[in-house]
């Protein structure tokens, strides 16, 4: 059973639905830090959403209004997020090229 640690680093270009990370072919990945950095001027809105492949069902998974003042959200907020094979992580942002998304991944078979 082979472990991979993946970071994935990006920024929301657009202001519609942006995948982030899709779980490669027969693995399992554990999201362990999943956070955004608000670059913008103002309070910007950032929306997370889920896609189970195995049921073909997409859910949002968060939403959050992140400040100015703060810049920072930690969407995982210490929970641990575990996705099956072909699993989507999708991000939508309010205002584009603003947020720039970090995420820590254990890819395991």
């Amino acid at each position: 059973m082979a472990n991979n640690y993946k970071n994935v680093m990006t920024t929301l270009t657009a202001t519609t639905a942006a995948t982030v990370y899709t779980v490669p072919n027969d693995k399992i990945s554990i999201v362990k830090t999943m956070s955004a950095y608000n670059s913008s001027t103002g309070n910007t809105d950032l929306t997370v959403q889920l896609t189970d492949s195995s049921a073909t069902a997409t859910i949002t998974w968060d939403k959050e209004t992140v400040a100015t003042v703060t810049r920072k959200a930690f969407l995982t907020s210490g929970e641990v997020l575990v996705l099956d094979e072909a699993d989507v992580v999708k991000m939508t942002a309010s205002v584009a090229n603003k947020f720039h998304i970090f995420m820590s991944v254990l890819e395991t078979d």
